[in-house]
């Protein structure tokens, strides 16, 4: 309104910085003042996330190059640092927490099944009943902005969107990992951007990275952030769309480090932390491998 631009240019970042609403949480409980007071305040710091966050997200976008699909997600990262620096200087920390569901696999198995089986059939129809030019969709290398819908269609945008959940998924069961809420999260959030960017070339490379790194490092392919890594790296694959298999794998190896150093920073008030960690690690990367893995006219 301030602008005086359409509200439908920022519907996707309107959705995306919902990842902000722990700060609008935490703010209702953790200030010092009246039970009202505190409401009123959280409201108000949410409002101006929202209109601070479009700004940034132009900005980000230019940082990274498009090789981070969470791009959203690293923009509200910058934001919530610079809001739990300026709580911190006044005394105000939040306190960590981890809240890790187990013991759904079954159920929540049948369930995500139906959802790709589903998807899958939506495209295949939608595909005149074909899945002709399903693999032409690889030949993209994800980098934002990459609408798949408009690339090839949606017909083959919704299989994709069906094979590169059923990766996801099978990666969790398959290293014994948990079905939850967090979980299904990131393979959702692997769906929804396989019409946006991620296809299964693209995605395993970052997947193997992270898998490859838990092998090696203090943690296990099991512990919880790292399955969420797992999943959540795949915002890189533009990396790997561009640069290569090798590329990819070092980018979801670094990643699952990055990863667990960075929520400090922000406090986990922004939820979208491996797109946090995503921005950071293309910021590093994109210019070596430019370097190193781009081949001279």
């Amino acid at each position: 309104k301030i602008k005086k631009l359409s509200f439908g240019r920022f519907v996707y970042i309107a959705l995306f910085g919902s990842t902000l609403a722990p700060l609008v949480s935490e703010m209702a409980y953790l200030l010092p003042f009246a039970p009202i007071i505190n409401l009123l305040v959280a409201i108000l710091m949410g409002i101006v996330c929202g209109m601070v966050l479009p700004c940034v997200v132009v900005h980000s976008l230019r940082v990274h190059q498009g090789f981070n699909l969470y791009n959203v997600g690293f923009a509200s990262g910058l934001i919530g640092m610079i809001f739990v620096s300026i709580l911190k200087s006044f005394g105000i920390t939040v306190p960590p927490a981890q809240l890790w569901s187990t013991g759904n696999n079954d159920v929540l198995s049948l369930f995500i099944a139906i959802v790709l089986i589903v998807l899958f059939l939506i495209g295949f129809y939608s595909n005149d009943r074909s899945i002709k030019g399903l693999l032409q969709i690889t030949t993209h290398t994800g980098r934002a902005v990459a609408d798949f819908v408009l690339f090839e269609n949606v017909g083959i945008a919704f299989m994709n969107m069906s094979i590169c959940g059923l990766i996801g998924t099978l990666y969790i069961l398959v290293i014994g990992g948990d079905l939850n809420g967090a979980t299904l999260g990131g393979i959702f959030t692997i769906i929804g951007f396989g019409a946006f960017g991620k296809h299964f070339k693209n995605i395993f490379p970052l997947i193997l990275g992270v898998f490859i790194g838990s092998l090696l490092k203090t943690w296990d392919v099991t512990y919880p952030p790292i399955q969420l890594a797992a999943l959540f790296a795949t915002g890189l694959a533009p990396i790997a769309g561009q640069f290569g298999f090798l590329p990819g794998v070092l980018s979801g190896f670094i990643h699952s480090s990055v990863v667990l150093s960075i929520g400090v920073l922000h406090g986990g008030l922004n939820l979208y932390n491996n797109g946090f960690a995503a921005g950071l690690t293309a910021i590093i990367l994109v210019p070596l491998f430019e370097t190193f893995f781009t081949k001279e006219d």
